[in-house]
């Protein structure tokens, strides 16, 4: 029975978390950075990672190689395996929380009564299991669906909690072996977390507090013995006593964490005097250099964004991103994340209150057992908690400001990840202050559903962006055989291109998916994101970029480009010709503007291409209407007039037909070829009844009879039924 109540805490992790990161696992694929770090795997192989990262965070490599070697292309084992380290990283935690706030009931003071650092057999406190399920939900890191990328940061974390878990586990054992191996593990994690992620430098603030707590606890028990008498003195008399050593307790600290600050120092050494960084955002010489050139005002921009980022990441993160989030719910996504939120808070306050009950837990006490009641530091251990969580938060942040970054949900959310440690602390501990029970659950349990209801929103639109991107590709797949080396892509989609290697990346892994030797790699394919500028270079025909994206090379003719469209997720995905735009009343702008740049000499016609990988694109859809509309516009650019108008027969014959009109254009000019007039006056009111669709019909339709493409006959029918002649 006792076994089995010491395995509640991590079911109930497990269980919890699993309701909030994995109902929509199956879905994601690739996301972000994810697409071109993957081509240049699928292209090198694992090897590929070394060089890639070798300029600004080389141990990277040690990750993302051994897991390209485990799991290849396929995204779902990432996003797993990113779970499975978070998971762990919440498990190490509440391991770290269990021995600096053992529950009091089980407290054991040292041989002879005297206090030491090495009490242990503590039970499992709620308190701790809800910080570390707070942490492990925590609303504000809404990239846990950007697995490769982000495996390193999330692998990082656990492995620096581990690493502070491992200080404290030194400090507690008498056990001379075991505490030197306790060293040497906390060690060579902290090198591994900060290699990975040196932004996360701000856990070491941390380390240094737990130990204080450490400190201050066994000095205060030893006074308290060698001092009865200061037992029966008033409190604040006490207090003072208490302040008036802190400067002994500082040094004593401080000395104490000499070996476990090895690992942290000689990692900077490394990093600030014998590694050279070519990345400007990761060279700490460069960033340092803003507020040496300016530094009144570098300096009161930094002490804003710590301001707003630290109340971002204590208190706005559990409902901000909700708030953003919720809006793209429709109406069914909507309730069942009620109800699953609404399950995972009631279940958690159920759980820990029993808890509470069965283990005779003091959750929101502050009345110490007679064991500890000298140790007037742990008879406070809200206030402890407290000033830890807020400091050890705001000391998460202090790297993200000093290398000019920020916190923003939506981009940059990986830079709360450190604090959300002592954010989590923080909340719980305020929630300790609260004298009412049901208010103090109720938070818990609104506080638990906010963030489970955060992921599920957050998960649901990057399952939609994930669905949009595989069709995208899919229909591409269908309508362009092979791509010309040397194009550049400017694309329209549903979904979300902040980048423009989220297109060139799954465009590459289509068209040239070959094994390559080549030093750095070569994406063939290249793409630009249609920003202002690039909209004019593209109007004016002129400018080439070549990036290096971590050892791949790609060309971005602005002179060359391919433009692509899909209007919305219901739209079938149009490849531009210039010559002939067809736009959609849907289109961005920006499209309408360059389409008549597109060169769909860049498709070639009569190549091919491997079918495009199921892992990542998803298996390929049913043949519906956008199927028959991309054969049917392949086959015109192959002039094959016959087999573009059997096309429209049998997709009609079938039931299939068009969520937008411009997709009858195909269709309509096969008819106008082959002299089938009636089909041809049957799409006249449907192209009709939008004026801009009209308009481009007309247009088409002339320049066919122009170029003695129609008889007389049709040509003159055209003129009346679709220019109004």
């Amino acid at each position: 029975m006792k076994k089995r109540s010491r395995a509640i805490p991590y079911l109930l992790l497990l269980l919890v978390s699993a309701l909030a990161y994995l109902p929509f696992i199956g879905r994601f694929t690739y996301a972000n950075d994810d697409w071109y770090l993957m081509y240049g795997a699928h292209a090198r192989g694992a090897d590929y990672f070394a060089p890639a990262f070798e300029r600004d965070r080389p141990m990277r490599a040690y990750v993302l190689g051994p897991a390209y070697e485990l799991f290849g292309d396929d995204p779902l084992p990432y996003h797993v395996s990113a779970y499975v380290f978070r998971l762990l990283g919440a498990v190490s935690l509440f391991w770290l929380l269990n021995q600096v706030w053992p529950s009091p009931s089980k407290g054991k003071s040292g041989a002879n009564g005297k206090a030491n650092l090495q009490s242990t057999n503590y039970q499992l406190p709620v308190t701790n299991l809800l910080i570390a399920l707070l942490f492990l939900l925590y609303p504000g890191f809404l990239s846990q669906p950007n697995p490769i990328d982000y495996q390193s940061q999330i692998v990082s974390l656990c492995a620096a909690i581990n690493s502070l878990a491992l200080t404290v586990a030194a400090l507690k054992t008498p056990k001379t072996a075991l505490k030197i191996a306790y060293i040497v593990l906390s060690f060579l994690l902290a090198w591994i977390y900060l290699g990975l992620i040196e932004y996360y430098l701000g856990l070491e603030i941390l380390r240094l507090l737990v130990i204080f707590l450490l400190v201050r606890r066994e000095a205060n028990l030893q006074s308290s013995i060698s001092n009865p008498q200061l037992r029966n003195t008033k409190r604040s008399t006490r207090n003072s006593y208490l302040v008036s050593r802190i400067p002994y307790l500082l040094t004593r600290a401080f000395i104490i964490a000499i070996p476990f600050l090895l690992g942290p120092l000689t990692f900077l050494v490394w990093r600030l005097f014998f590694f050279t960084s070519e990345r400007a955002a990761t060279d700490a010489g460069l960033q340092l250099g803003a507020l040496l050139a300016s530094p009144l005002q570098t300096g009161l921009w930094w002490l804003a964004r710590f301001i707003q980022d630290t109340i971002n990441v204590t208190f706005l993160a559990w409902g901000v991103p909700l708030y953003h989030l919720a809006f793209n719910l429709r109406l069914s996504e909507t309730w069942i994340g009620f109800a699953l939120a609404f399950a995972a808070a009631t279940g958690v306050v159920s759980i820990l209150v029993r808890m509470q009950e069965s283990e005779s837990s003091t959750f929101g006490s502050n009345q110490p057992s007679p064991e500890v009641e000298l140790q007037e530091s742990q008879d406070d251990w809200r206030g402890e908690m407290l000033w830890v969580g807020l400091v050890s938060a705001a000391a998460g942040l202090i790297p993200v400001i000093l290398a000019n970054r920020h916190v923003e949900f939506f981009s940059l959310s990986r830079y709360s990840l450190a604090s959300s440690v002592g954010a989590a602390m923080a909340l719980v501990a305020m929630l300790n202050y609260l004298s009412s029970a049901r208010l103090r659950w109720g938070l818990v349990g609104l506080l638990t559903g906010l963030a489970v209801l955060t992921h599920y929103a957050n998960a649901v639109n990057l399952a939609r962006e994930a669905d949009a991107v595989k069709n995208f590709w899919q229909q591409v797949s269908w309508r362009v055989p092979q791509m010309k080396d040397g194009t550049t892509l400017a694309v329209q989609f549903p979904a979300s291109i902040s980048e423009d290697y989220i297109v060139w990346g799954p465009a590459n892994l289509i068209y040239n998916p070959e094994p390559q030797t080549s030093q750095p790699v070569e994406a063939p394919i290249g793409a630009v994101i249609l920003t202002p500028e690039n909209v004019t270079r593209i109007l004016a025909g002129k400018g080439m970029d070549e990036p290096n994206r971590r050892n791949i090379h790609v060309v971005m003719d602005l002179s060359n480009v391919l433009v692509i469209a899909q209007a919305d997720a219901g739209g079938c995905v149009r490849v531009m010709d210039g010559g002939q735009p067809e736009l959609s009343a849907r289109d961005d702008p920006r499209v309408m503007l360059i389409a008549s740049k597109s060169k769909i000499q860049n498709v070639d016609a009569d190549g091919s291409h491997p079918a495009p990988l199921a892992s990542v694109f998803g298996r390929e859809p049913a043949r519906g209407w956008c199927w028959y509309y991309e054969q049917a516009a392949l086959a015109r650019q192959r002039g094959e007039w016959e087999r573009v108008a059997a096309l429209g027969d049998e997709a009609l014959g079938l039931g299939f037909y068009p969520s937008d009109s411009v997709e009858w254009f195909p269709f309509m000019q096969a008819y106008a070829a082959l002299g089938r007039d009636k089909d041809l006056k049957k799409l006249a009111p449907i192209l009709g009844a939008d004026a801009f669709l009209k308009r481009q019909a007309c247009a088409i339709l002339t320049r066919m009879a122009d170029q003695k493409m129609l008889t007389p006959e049709t040509a003159s029918s055209a003129q009346e039924w679709y220019c109004g002649k």
